[in-house]
């Protein structure tokens, strides 16, 4: 009982000393001193405003601000990346037809730039957020989860402006889950929450062949 009661005492004066009073008396100044643990855990996150883009074909959605689908005129020779800009410029026309051909002014027949190919493009934002000193990468996996490998040309636009930053990766021919980097951050954290703006498109450029065609396409940011 004595051994109890010892013990408990001690474990109060352990409470005691935990708390930590102070005081300090004197006749000019009083000072005390406060002592501070702060624990910040290491943590990265992501953000995705949109987990869904649905294209078909039957029925394409005309582009406007740069989401839906546009027309690419017959002979156009730029690439992928060439397109995507042109389509986000507005210098290629909404399409709500496929294959891509429409009297767009209206005069009764098909002139030349109404008559070509079809890029669709989509939009959305993903937050990411790493506070690890050493930085951190943000990588994105494509995975064909249905359909063969002739769908056309596909890509992403990475736009981070407040890193002032911006890449362009193409995944057709890289559908299998292979690890296509985005970003990298290096010896330094990220500040904050940082919007970034992705901008996903297929472009049916005439070798694409028809049928059902699913895909992953996993965003991973890890720290380094």
């Amino acid at each position: 009982m004595r051994k109890l009661f010892l013990l408990m005492v001690s474990g109060l004066l352990t409470l005691a000393l935990a708390a930590g009073e102070a005081w300090s008396i004197d006749s000019q100044q009083a000072s005390l001193s406060e002592r501070i643990n702060l624990t910040i855990p290491q943590r990265v996150a992501l953000h995705l405003t949109e987990d869904e883009w649905i294209v078909d074909l039957n029925n394409p959605m005309p582009g406007e601000n740069g989401e839906g689908c546009y027309l690419v005129p017959k002979g156009y020779q730029g690439t992928l990346q060439d397109a995507i800009a042109a389509a986000l410029g507005d210098h290629f026309k909404p399409i709500d037809t496929y294959p891509a051909i429409k009297d767009l002014n209206g005069n009764g027949k098909i002139d030349e730039g109404e008559k070509g190919t079809i890029i669709c493009l989509n939009q959305k934002v993903l937050q990411k957020f790493c506070n690890n000193g050493d930085g951190c990468e943000l990588d994105l996996k494509v995975t064909r989860t249905l359909g063969g490998s002739h769908y056309g040309l596909g890509g992403v636009v990475e736009n981070a402006p407040d890193l002032q930053y911006t890449k362009f990766v193409q995944f057709n021919g890289a559908d299998d889950g292979t690890p296509l980097e985005l970003l990298k951050v290096l010896g330094q954290h990220l500040p904050g929450w940082l919007d970034d703006l992705i901008i996903e498109a297929f472009w049916f450029d005439g070798s694409e062949v028809a049928g059902t065609y699913e895909f992953n396409f996993l965003f991973q940011l890890a720290a380094l």
